[in-house]
């Protein structure tokens, strides 16, 4: 049984009403609210869920234009739970236009399309849920020739080293090592990594990078790619 944040701009109606209907009972805890009534929606969602944060957000962004929602929601549950809050995986119901958009990437962990099904949604999100609990169970995160120890916060060789990563870099390569495969603009790692409030600028991930390549075993350092007008990433297992 899991708690499951329905954020939807309309409270009433729309897609993920008969989601919230099937996900409650297939067991879980469900939440649903437009999350517009700041510290009220908050002391809402802490009574639904007996002050334990959301395990995920189920995000209907279908009648928004865009995916920036969802850091709105992020920053509203930070402020109750503070920032070392653990994410909850999230699947957002998109429309084809957020597709062309740069932000939906870097948001979601997973997204449909319509037409779906509530059992469809269901089924994302269980699986979403596996992945959750298969990268948390054992507390590590293993990229090629190098070990993240997610509980200790530290990054290690195959002998057991630990790398000399500041906390930043470790955040960076955290991020980028949760999201294999994907690649994001440097405005979108200063966002998720550093935070939306961070005043710095986009040469900063430019320096944090190079720190990594220099600092990485020499596999996962060959597998941290530079794509030309897109971003940055880690290169998905198998290439």
């Amino acid at each position: 049984m899991q708690n499951i944040l329905v954020y939807a701009p309309m409270e009433l109606g729309g897609p993920s009403t008969p989601i919230a209907e099937v996900l409650t009972e297939a067991g879980h805890i469900v939440f649903r609210s437009s999350m517009d009534r700041g510290s009220d929606a908050i002391d809402a969602l802490c009574r639904a869920f007996a002050g334990r944060p959301p395990d995920v957000l189920l995000a209907d962004l279908s009648t928004t234009y865009d995916c920036l929602a969802i850091r709105h929601v992020i920053r509203l549950l930070q402020q109750a739970w503070g920032d070392d809050m653990p994410r909850p995986a999230c699947l957002a119901l998109l429309d084809a236009r957020h597709l062309s958009q740069p932000d939906w990437i870097a948001a979601v962990d997973d997204f449909i399309l319509p037409p779906y099904t509530p059992r469809e949604a269901l089924a994302r999100i269980d699986l979403l849920l596996f992945r959750k609990r298969h990268v948390l169970s054992g507390d590590t995160l293993s990229l090629a020739d190098l070990t993240l120890d997610l509980a200790g916060g530290r990054a290690m060789d195959p002998e057991g080293r630990v790398l000399p990563l500041t906390p930043r870099e470790y955040d960076l390569l955290r991020f980028l090592g949760t999201h294999r495969g994907k690649f994001f603009a440097r405005d979108r790692l200063l966002d998720m990594v550093w935070g939306v409030d961070f005043d710095g600028g986009e040469r900063t991930v430019d320096i944090h990078i190079r720190r990594l390549r220099a600092k990485l075993p020499p596999i996962t350092a060959s597998l941290l790619e530079t794509r030309r007008g897109v971003g940055y990433g880690l290169l998905p297992p198998g290439i």
